[in-house]
């Protein structure tokens, strides 16, 4: 609500306030004109109001109906949500097509990526170059970190996020989730999609084109810029609000991601050679394991294997509506849910 009285925006949607009347009451005070609550708040809110762009950094699959909304309305969205794409990614660009509307990344790596294919033709690209920080697990075995706690994961060396996706980068699973996002964005093959560590974070992602040449985007890690390039797309905005003096940079240092180290990232790699609704399952999946590892309830490395037992488990069928997406993911979080509660008191805790 600090935000909305600093802002005084037309509108405001919350999926679940703890006390809605209160948080009307507080809204009406502000001045919103529009409030919306509950479970299709913000599906109803990008499908009522007038706007230029939506910026969609909703956590989750909360996110994904909000983007056919807006998409449906011929708007652009600048995109933040990874699920959006992950679960529902072919659809959602072919929607895009489909009302002459533009999908404009947000993370930094996608970005990079985006700007990277500026006046680049795909057929020319050998390889798209997905960066990492390494997380604070950097190298470390599997079986090294079942004991790790909720704090120790959340201690990332480059970046400051919310505790999902921080969560989601101290097992990799993140840069899995962006592999599936950018074999979406780009209409690329998982074959074409690489991950490699990239110590400094100032390098943000890389195209590789088949004459053996690279672009590369560089600054100073600050997701500012991401933000600011899709908010003024077509256009740059003169700013000074990030600096990046070359001369500073003293090395640039890239090593090779050994996926045996990272299961949940070597998941996503096969839930992206699946398709279908596998991706819809993965990242519902991982949603609740990492709700349960925040909340005590399961060991670190529990994480991947919840997610691959719902990818083993459920049925992986063609995700050809957002009905059926959206069911993938219900019924994958309803699976992992009671998994996690088999887990409780299980060997994995003891």
């Amino acid at each position: 609500m600090a935000q909305a009285r600093r802002w005084k925006p037309e509108s405001l949607a919350l999926l679940k306030p703890s006390d809605e009347a209160k948080f009307r009451s507080a809204a009406y005070e502000i001045g919103v004109a529009k409030i919306f609550t509950g479970p299709d708040a913000f599906t109803r809110q990008a499908e009522e109001l007038e706007y230029d762009l939506l910026l969609n950094a909703v956590m989750g699959s909360a996110g994904v109906l909000p983007t056919f909304a807006a998409l449906r309305k011929s708007v652009n969205v600048a995109l933040s949500n990874k699920e959006t794409l992950v679960a529902a990614g072919e659809l959602v660009m072919a929607c895009a097509r489909d009302h002459g509307a533009t999908i404009l990344p947000i993370d930094s790596e996608h970005s990079a990526l985006y700007q990277c294919l500026q006046g680049e033709r795909i057929s020319d690209v050998r390889k798209l170059w997905l960066t990492t920080s390494g997380g604070p697990f950097w190298n470390r075995k599997p079986d090294t970190l079942q004991f790790v706690s909720p704090n120790e994961a959340l201690s990332h060396p480059t970046w400051t996020m919310g505790p999902k996706i921080t969560i989601d980068s101290a097992t990799l699973f993140n840069k899995g989730l962006e592999v599936i996002e950018a074999c979406r964005l780009f209409d690329v093959s998982i074959e074409k999609v690489e991950v490699v560590r990239q110590r400094e974070s100032v390098i943000h992602s890389m195209v590789e084109f088949i004459d053996g040449s690279f672009k590369a985007q560089l600054s100073t890690p600050d997701m500012r810029l991401p933000i600011l390039y899709s908010l003024s797309h077509p256009v740059r905005i003169a700013s000074n609000i990030v600096s990046t003096a070359p001369n500073r940079i003293e090395a640039l240092h890239f090593d090779e991601v050994d996926i045996e180290c990272y299961p949940c990232l070597k998941v996503a790699f096969h839930a992206a050679s699946a398709g279908g609704t596998a991706p819809a399952i993965l990242s519902a999946a991982d949603e609740v394991a990492v709700e349960s590892f925040l909340a005590g309830q399961i060991r670190f490395t529990a994480i991947a294997e919840l997610i691959e037992e719902s990818l083993n488990t459920l049925e992986i069928t063609p995700a050809d509506s957002i009905e059926v997406v959206m069911e993938a993911d219900r019924k994958s979080r309803v699976l992992v849910g009671e998994l996690v509660k088999e887990y409780t008191g299980s060997t994995i805790l003891n």
